[in-house]
């Protein structure tokens, strides 16, 4: 007989009945004494032995004298082998008399032992004293003879045959009423060779037939011809269906409507399997319900895995392309940016001004520039430190950045000189955006600033807007410079139009007039 491990159900079987069966024998044993116990038969002669002696001491006790008592305990020691030594005491607890190994004296109530006993001495029906004997230990009280006894010997023996008889028993008969002894050699064969896993059902739900691909998936685990299969532990305890779901083949075999792809989680101990589970009901014409139903079960656990790790994969990539962009749209910032106004350095203003001025071109719309300049910005480091004069750059930049963000673009042109560039806008409304941003500057620049007393700050502004439309953005900047150095000549803190010489010459003609 080959042996399997794990066991199978029919050795498991077995295994219990014997168990069973030698617990029942052996509490037999411990009620009536079925089998002799040698121990127990060692200990009653010892006990017999030391009565006898007892009783002959008590006799020449009071016939003969001491001399004789004491020649019978040395004759009777070296008479037993297993005797160690005796003393006899008197009821007072005195030594009478002794020989060899004398057992140490107990105190009253002491109840005898297999090597240490005590018998009692009657003279007349009197207690006399006390006859005490030492023997030697009995083998088979100790590890390991105690497992040569017939006390352990038996019950395995016992077990062992009855196992062994049991599995040769039940496996011939099992066999015979194996529900898959009904199923053709071939079929099993032909069902072992696919490489889904099938289990094949009666109409009931109970297990007829399963592949090995199916044993594979469950890990060789338990699996009970003519029981259903969900009352498997490892499937009910391990199944994970949606909530509210019945087990696919359920529905299949109660509905008589086969179940396509079906998902299903299976735990089995710590493995996750992911399944599509796809049942075909069998049926009859001329007979109502499923006779049986074939199931299917697909195993997608790689393919779920790996589309798993595609996923954290494609996670990770779009992770690391929002860093990207973020550090991306930081450089970005960092080269078209002044660090001290966040306003747009000169070669971005350019780049930038100029797409937007070639735009306006082609759809025939102006476009102004204002220069600013801080008024008597020099004297703000000289009185006050640069860390005062770099704050009141600040403040103003940060006006014209506010003011600027949706009309048109700040530049940080040089210094405390900035550019503003304001597309689709005439010169009325230049002039006018111009104006509010003087009127901020003189009103709120000085409030942004922590120094007492209030510092007093104005900026000074040049506004040029294109007449002719091949004018460049250089030449828009020009002009607009020299529209601001007139305003500093007028007095500062005010806003000066860019007028061309021919016509600044002309309306000076036409006031003289």
């Amino acid at each position: 007989m080959r042996l399997h491990w794990p066991p199978d159900t029919i050795s498991r079987i077995a295994v219990g009945i014997a168990a069973l069966v030698v617990l029942c024998v052996m509490g037999l044993d411990y009620a009536f004494g079925l089998v002799p116990n040698p121990v127990r038969a060692e200990i009653d002669r010892r006990q017999a032995v030391s009565q006898l002696l007892a009783d002959q001491i008590a006799l020449v006790a009071t016939r003969l004298g001491s001399q004789d008592v004491h020649q019978l305990l040395y004759g009777s020691r070296h008479n037993e082998a297993q005797l160690l030594g005796m003393v006899l005491r008197s009821s007072a607890g005195d030594t009478v008399s002794s020989t060899g190994m004398v057992p140490a004296k107990v105190p009253a109530g002491f109840r005898s032992t297999s090597t240490h006993i005590r018998v009692p001495v009657m003279l007349q029906g009197l207690p006399w004293g006390a006859l005490e004997l030492r023997w030697q230990p009995i083998p088979a009280e100790a590890f390991p003879d105690m497992l040569l006894t017939p006390q352990a010997l038996w019950p395995l023996i016992t077990f062992l045959l009855l196992t062994v008889l049991l599995r040769l028993y039940l496996g011939k008969v099992l066999r015979q009423l194996d529900p898959s002894a009904a199923v053709p050699d071939r079929v099993s064969k032909a069902y072992n060779a696919l490489s889904e896993s099938v289990v094949m059902l009666d109409g009931q739900g109970r297990v007829v037939l399963v592949n090995e691909a199916f044993r594979t998936l469950v890990g060789q685990r338990s699996i009970q011809i003519g029981r259903r299969l969900e009352e498997h532990p490892w499937l009910r305890e391990g199944a994970q269906l949606d909530d509210g779901c019945d087990y696919p083949w359920t529905l299949a075999l109660q509905t008589s409507t086969p179940c396509t792809r079906l998902p299903m989680r299976l735990r089995l101990g710590e493995d996750l399997r992911v399944t599509l589970v796809t049942c075909s009901p069998l049926t009859q014409a001329k007979k109502k319900g499923a006779l049986g139903c074939l199931v299917v079960i697909s195993d997608q656990t790689y393919i779920e895995r790996s589309n798993e790790n595609l996923r954290l994969t494609t996670s990770q990539l779009q992770s690391a392309n929002d860093e990207i962009q973020k550090k991306n749209a930081e450089l970005f910032r960092l080269a078209t940016r002044d660090p001290m106004t966040d306003c747009l350095n000169r070669r971005a203003f350019f780049d930038l001004g100029g797409s937007r001025k070639d735009q306006c071109t082609l759809e025939g719309q102006p476009v102004a520039v204002i220069m600013c300049d801080i008024d008597h910005f020099k004297s703000f480091n000289d009185r006050y430190g640069h860390a005062i004069g770099d704050e009141v750059i600040k403040a103003v930049a940060g006006i014209y950045n506010t003011e600027a963000a949706e009309v048109g673009l700040a530049c940080r042109y040089g210094g405390e000189e900035f550019c503003v560039m304001l597309p689709g806008c005439d010169e009325t409304q230049a002039l006018a955006f111009a104006e509010t941003l003087r009127k901020r500057v003189q009103d709120t620049a000085g409030d942004g600033i922590d120094y007492e007393p209030r510092l007093s700050i104005t900026s000074s502004f040049g506004v040029a807007v294109t007449r002719a439309p091949r004018l460049s953005l250089d030449h828009l900047i020009d002009q607009a410079d020299q529209a601001l150095y007139q305003s500093k000549r007028a007095g500062r803190n005010r806003c000066t139009l860019f007028e061309e010489p021919q016509t600044a010459a002309a309306l000076a003609a036409g006031a003289t007039a």
